[in-house]
């Protein structure tokens, strides 16, 4: 009998939740099972709600029933500009999964912050800024040597190039997270309205060199003061797009570098515009990029012809190309450290360590159960 009371909610505060989720009353009815005609009731003040269809709203808004219990909506950051390359009537339409994503990526960046109060850490703020009037190759150069990132040549490792970029791009105050974004073709995405800027790059699904190139492509984004939603087409036509995409091939492969090696000094003497895999692999493994980042540059070098370059787009452009056939199993604490990144996650056992945080603070922040907490240390030090 207790759960069919009737409770006094603001009717906006429905309304609110449900939208900030994107979904339709036709669509919120499928999800809490409550028909159209109830739900039209209760978000016009018609009705008042039960303590049952109160849980179900909760559950398929991905609100707290205290959210819900609100006298007001609260206010929220609006999602960034969607800048994928997809028909006019898809633009600023989204799963509710990478809604869900961009408000993770907001709350965490709010942790933070919290957790950089908390040990008396000052906010930096991002000051490399550029305008989309500027040369994307010039802004990469110029990015290229203030994080000196020359010194990354040495790291052999794939994965671990990608967690070094990630701290040399934290370092400019920059929080970044890799998030479950696996719906509506979003590869990465960047807030730059907040306190901090927050890149969001995909963690499933993409190889380390794909990771590295959206990693940077987002970072022109915050670089420009220009935040969106990307899929990071080449088919792009949206000038901001396009000078992202520019930079962030630039950052990581150089033209005056890459100009420069052996293999291609060689292919460029012999006049020979087909590359093998082979020879596109040490190229990519050196500058940390995918066979087809490689062969990119070399066609806007006219160092291959565009039939050729289209052809293996075809051919590697694929889900499955350069992806481990067998995934290994969840690692919770491999995971949490993926997702929230080093510098996050230090700041959380610094925190803890200096009796800032209790350890249930310490598990909330870290997003996991309290025994993956010794794990989680073990994998940040190792």
């Amino acid at each position: 009998m207790a759960d069919n009371i009737h409770i006094e909610v603001n009717c906006k505060v429905l309304v609110w939740a449900r939208e900030s989720l994107a979904l339709n009353r036709n669509l919120a009815a499928e999800k809490t099972g409550i028909s159209a005609k109830r739900l039209t009731q209760l978000e016009e003040g018609e009705k008042q709600i039960t303590l049952d269809e109160l849980k179900e709203f909760s559950k398929a808004y991905k609100r707290t029933i205290a959210t819900l219990l609100l006298k007001e909506p609260p206010k929220e950051k609006p999602l960034p500009i969607d800048r994928r390359t997809i028909d006019s009537k898809d633009l600023g339409n989204f799963h509710e999964k990478s809604i869900m994503a961009i408000r993770k990526a907001l709350a965490l960046s709010q942790s933070y912050i919290e957790l950089k109060h908390e040990l008396g850490i000052e906010i930096s703020k991002f000051n490399f800024l550029a305008s989309i009037n500027d040369q994307p190759q010039l802004v990469a150069i110029k990015l290229r040597q203030f994080l000196n990132l020359d010194e990354l040549r040495e790291i052999k490792n794939i994965n671990y190039a990608l967690e070094a970029y990630i701290e040399k791009i934290e370092s400019l105050g920059i929080a970044v997270f890799q998030l479950s974004l696996t719906q509506d073709k979003l590869r990465g995405f960047s807030v730059t309205d907040g306190t901090i800027p927050i890149i969001g790059i995909k963690r499933g699904g993409e190889t380390a060199t794909a990771k590295i190139f959206t990693l940077f492509h987002e970072l022109g984004h915050i670089i420009l003061n220009e935040g969106g939603l990307c899929d990071l087409s080449e088919k792009s036509t949206i000038e901001i797009e396009k000078w992202c995409n520019a930079f962030s091939g630039e950052v990581i492969i150089p033209s005056a570098e890459i100009l420069r090696m052996n293999i291609v000094q060689e292919q460029k003497q012999a006049g020979n515009k087909i590359w093998r895999l082979k020879d596109l692999a040490v190229l990519g493994n050196y500058f940390h990029a995918g066979p087809l980042a490689i062969l990119r540059c070399l066609l806007e070098n006219k160092l291959t012809t565009s039939a050729f370059y289209n052809e293996k787009h075809l051919a590697w452009n694929k889900p499955s190309f350069g992806r481990a056939k067998v995934p290994e199993g969840r690692n919770l604490a491999k995971e949490a450290i993926q997702e929230k990144g080093k510098t996050y996650i230090s700041l959380a056992f610094s925190a803890f360590d200096q009796n800032r945080i209790d350890l249930k603070d310490l598990s909330d922040f870290l997003g996991i159960k309290f025994s993956y907490i010794p794990k989680t240390r073990q994998l940040l030090n190792a």
